[in-house]
């Protein structure tokens, strides 16, 4: 019982919040590429923010429940319906057994998810459901999604009510254009850029590369240039991180990266603009300009605690749908 998958789609994984404390065995976080709207969707439905759920690419999976829950949709617009039925994203909806539900076509961004209540009950692997392709994994917990698989669901929960949904206010504002710059920090190597590369690296947008998957996306339309050669140790490396390889077209790591890398770091996009980054398309526009340490943790603290708000409304929105009238 639970969710079979009839059509895999592009790239479908279980994610969830990643595995933390694992690098220095070089295991990666992995997890949730946007990891916003994961929260958000999870928040919705009132399961723990750690709680799996699918990660989607489009062409996007087709899936049949075999038992009654309540999903929502979110991050990317890929146009969802059930039983044909066009679907709201960031919205609770009910599914009874046998419903099938399919996206038709990318709208908006590139990366989607579908939560239940209760998350997804895949096995874990050092506390996390996440897939990790290099780890020589079984099951889900090593690869994508293939027709025929079978998704088990947490039991015994109970089911939150549907058609909740979250506002407008609330729900990422993707930006896909270059109007809007991306926080990064300087990276540890920025200062062996040459100066008109420190200077292009804040003042020309550059594009989404064809060149992209869940370990890295390589930026296209300025080449960087060293002002001298640079041997380096390999050193950490992260989500977010922008490193120069040979060639001068930075790539941006992500949520499969290695732990380590031997190009050099010119900058790291901040966690809070990782969502805006990962859910532009090949060539969508992308532009950076520098921040500070202080505001990069100011903005992760203020988007943690909107969460925890957002979390304490849904809760109270709950609680009072289920007291019975006096």
């Amino acid at each position: 019982m639970g969710i079979r998958v009839l059509e895999a789609g592009l790239y479908t994984t279980v994610q969830d919040a990643g595995r933390s404390g694992q690098r220095r065995w070089g295991i990666g976080r992995s997890g949730a590429l946007d990891g916003l709207a994961a929260s958000l969707l999870n928040i919705l439905l009132g399961n723990p923010l750690e709680a799996a759920l699918l990660e989607m690419h489009f062409p996007g999976p087709r899936l049949r429940f075999e038992q009654a829950t309540v999903m929502a949709i979110g991050g990317a617009d890929f146009a969802p319906t059930l039983d044909g039925r066009p679907l709201a994203n960031w919205q609770r909806h009910v599914v009874q057994p046998g419903q099938e539900l399919a996206f038709r076509q990318p709208r908006r961004g590139r990366w989607a998810y579908l939560a239940v209540a209760g998350g997804l009950a895949t096995p874990r692997w050092l506390g996390s459901a996440s897939m990790n392709p290099f780890a020589g994994l079984d099951g889900l917990l090593g690869r994508p999604l293939r027709a025929g698989d079978e998704i088990p669901l947490s039991p015994g929960l109970p089911t939150p009510a549907a058609g909740l949904a979250l506002a407008h206010r609330v729900r990422p504002e993707y930006v896909t254009d270059d109007t809007r710059p991306l926080r990064v920090l300087p990276g540890a190597e920025f200062h062996a850029l040459d100066p008109d590369s420190q200077a292009a690296l804040f003042d020309e947008a550059m594009t989404i590369g064809a060149d992209s998957n869940r370990m890295a996306t390589r930026l296209e339309g300025v080449c960087l240039r060293l002002a001298y050669p640079v041997e380096l140790v390999s050193s950490a490396v992260a989500c977010g991180s922008i490193q120069l390889p040979p060639d001068g077209r930075p790539v941006v790591l992500l949520a499969d990266a290695q732990t380590i890398g031997g190009y050099p770091r010119v900058a790291h996009i901040i966690t809070a603009d990782l969502p805006d980054f990962v859910q532009r398309r090949p060539g969508q526009p992308v532009r950076f300009q520098p921040t500070t340490i202080v505001e990069a943790e100011r903005a992760a603290a203020t988007q943690r605690q909107r969460l925890r708000q957002l979390a304490t409304a849904v809760a109270l929105t709950d609680t009072a749908r289920t007291v019975p009238e006096r």
